[in-house]
């Protein structure tokens, strides 16, 4: 008699075991295919076990303390720094969580200049795994002898208990050690809350002339940040454009020299390979000097970061430009160059592999959107408002098409929020004040003008329009604010509110770039009632992180030009008083804008679907941040029927 003959119960638990594997077999492989198979082959990553290859402890172990507390101690930032194996990284990344299958995708990059064809694996241990796990560096590209690596990370989830992963490298230097350099970061309790902080504007322009005297530098509100992750972990950093200050990549040599051309030869040189290996060497080094130094790279490598890119992350004001300086071989050539670092650096993608890392791209060809889960309560969509960026058009109508459809898709049962992540705000004081004075002010566009003030705009910008002929109406279109854009406004409000009605979704919009905290509405008109109208959305304004703020009068021409608008028939906006008092108790009488330093916190409350957004803007001494809460409440009406 045979074993399945003498153990017929047996057998059929074995059975139904190798169906559900070759199920989640299929699922796991499902990830990976789709167009993806169209492109250039790429190594495919697996988190795997050092001793049996096919099997991933990350995911396929059994949680062995599920209902078991586990403390996470407190940081020591100063062990904190970058690798010295290599010369760049790790930097960690968060792609999505997919709440059906309990599954945290994210990843890591490093960069290294060592001829080694393969540096050394990841180790990556979960406290509620027996074994650690394993995950291959996948080759992403080379630049001038320097190779850029990506590992990719898979981690269940636990219902109730958040996950402190720490990870380091199997060898330093190709040798073993017993005392590694390690990291670490949290992953969120899929039935718990997830915590989020919101950045931007991470750089100096170039008119701030002492940033240390003046500000303190760069760390301090990094150095905030990384106390209140020590206090209450973030899951997730989300950069909301300017992660980087790239304009001065118009100040290299070549640069220089194309900017002194007359206009004719400008518009018609093309971007040689001189031209482009320059504007190439900018970005790689100035990417690595940003990602290494200062508290910034602790917190790369210690809370995974979630991107979308705005100007300062090509060069200032790029996408607003009049069409023929906008479209000419040599601004062409420096976006292209911009792409492919922001995708190696802040994406961990390049092209090819775009859809793996869960970056959109719509008919056009062009964009590198994403939207991605916070847990099962909040979606997070971050349009890129750059790639296809010209005067008279943020997004395309393609782009459009493709986020409503993928939101639809995407959207949950559980779903509560709908965040939208965007590189300046939507909702902000209208300047049609300041459209129907340009021909009073003429060519005055500069970091000392109201308007330059206004958007942030630094020498680069003036420097390109002052030698093609300064038209002020172009800084003014780098704005979702600004009357060319607001039909295109109207119509993406017009299709989030489709949204919030159908799926009983609250929308609320973040955004930086204007280097002042603050906050806004919209909302329905005849609305009685905020809790159950699906047009109220609000606005929350965080910039900047480094980056100094504009002058008090330019806070009081906003005030000024501060009302309530109609963005349709049905439809007000407003920006909203927040700050009755300044970080040192003084009284406010500007209260909708604080021009201090500041970012912002996201704490979720689970248990009333409720999302606590707290703007920090740092004290007068540079040490500290005053807190500034605003609370989202979700929306309290049943969806409708399309």
């Amino acid at each position: 008699m045979t074993f399945r003959e003498r153990h017929p119960h047996l057998t059929m638990i074995g059975d139904f075991v190798d169906h559900v594997g070759d199920k989640i077999g299929g699922k796991l492989a499902s990830l990976f295919s789709g167009d993806d198979e169209k492109q250039e082959p790429v190594e495919r990553i697996v988190v795997h076990d050092k001793e049996n290859p096919s099997c991933d402890p990350m995911l396929d172990d059994h949680e062995e303390c599920e209902d078991a507390f586990i403390a996470a101690a407190r940081q020591e930032y100063e062990h904190i720094k970058p690798s010295t194996q290599f010369k760049c990284g790790p930097v960690l990344r968060f792609q999505d969580i997919q709440v059906q299958q309990r599954r945290w995708i994210g990843s890591a990059l490093i960069v290294t200049d060592k001829d080694d064809p393969r540096p050394p694996r990841m180790v990556i241990r979960d406290p509620t795994k027996s074994r650690v796990g394993y995950s291959s560096p996948q080759h992403l590209e080379s630049w001038e002898g320097n190779h850029f690596y990506r590992y990719e990370i898979q981690l269940t989830l636990m219902g109730h208990r958040e996950k402190r992963i720490e990870y380091w490298f199997e060898t330093e230097n190709g040798e073993k050690t017993k005392t590694p350099q390690k990291w670490n970061f949290h992953v969120p309790a899929l039935d718990e809350n997830h915590n989020w902080a919101f950045y931007s504007c991470n750089g100096f322009t170039s008119d701030v002339a002492d940033p240390m005297g003046t500000h303190g530098g760069a760390d301090p509100l990094w150095d905030d940040l990384l106390g209140a992750h020590d206090r209450l972990p973030f899951h997730t950093l989300v950069g909301g454009g300017d992660q980087i200050y790239n304009d001065d990549v118009l100040a290299t040599p070549e640069m220089v020299e194309w900017l002194a051309m007359d206009e004719e030869s400008r518009l018609s040189t093309p971007f040689n390979n001189e031209k482009k290996y320059a504007v190439e060497r900018y970005y790689f080094d100035h990417y690595v000097q940003h990602y290494t130094t200062g508290t910034y790279s602790k917190a790369l490598s210690l809370i995974p970061s979630v991107n979308t890119w705005d100007d300062h992350d090509i060069v200032d004001g790029f996408g607003s430009y009049p069409p023929k300086y906008q479209l000419c071989n040599v601004m062409q050539g420096i976006g292209a160059a911009a792409t492919r670092f922001y995708l190696l650096f802040q994406q961990h993608s390049t092209a090819h592999i775009a859809q793996r890392a869960g970056l959109l791209t719509s008919k056009s060809g062009k964009g590198w959107s994403s939207i991605t889960h916070f847990g099962k309560r909040t979606l997070v969509v971050l349009p890129d408002t750059r790639s296809e960026r010209s005067k008279e058009t943020i997004l395309s109508s393609d782009t459009y098409d493709m986020l409503e459809k993928e939101i639809r898709q995407q959207l949950l049962p559980t779903t509560k929020h709908l965040v939208i992540v965007l590189g300046t705000p939507l909702v902000y004081p209208a300047l049609t004040l300041f459209e129907a004075s340009l021909d009073k002010l003429g060519d005055k566009l500069s970091r000392g003008s109201v308007i330059g003030k206004i958007f942030g705009k630094c020498k680069a910008f003036e420097n390109v329009l002052g030698q093609f002929g300064p038209e002020l109406l172009d800084d003014l279109v780098d704005s979702w604010a600004c009357t060319i854009h607001t039909e295109e406004k109207r119509h993406l409000v017009e299709l989030l509110q489709t949204l919030a009605t159908e799926h009983s979704v609250r929308v609320t919009f973040v955004g930086g770039d204007v280097h002042v905290g603050g906050a806004g509405r919209l909302f329905g008109t005849e609305s009685k009632d905020r809790l159950t109208d699906p047009y109220d959305m609000v606005q929350i304004v965080s910039s900047a992180i480094v980056n100094g703020p504009p002058p008090g009068g330019v806070i009081a021409a906003l005030h000024a030009t501060s009302k309530t608008y109609a963005l349709n028939e049905y439809t007000s906006e407003q920006m909203t008083e927040i700050f009755d008092k300044d970080v040192d108790g003084t009284p406010l009488e500007n209260k909708k804008l604080l021009n201090r330093r500041n970012w912002c916190s996201v704490r979720e409350y689970h248990e009333q679907n409720q999302l606590k957004f707290t703007i920090r803007v740092e004290n007068i001494d540079h040490v500290g941040t005053q807190k500034y809460p605003i609370f989202v409440e979700p929306l309290t009406v049943a969806p409708r029927e399309p």
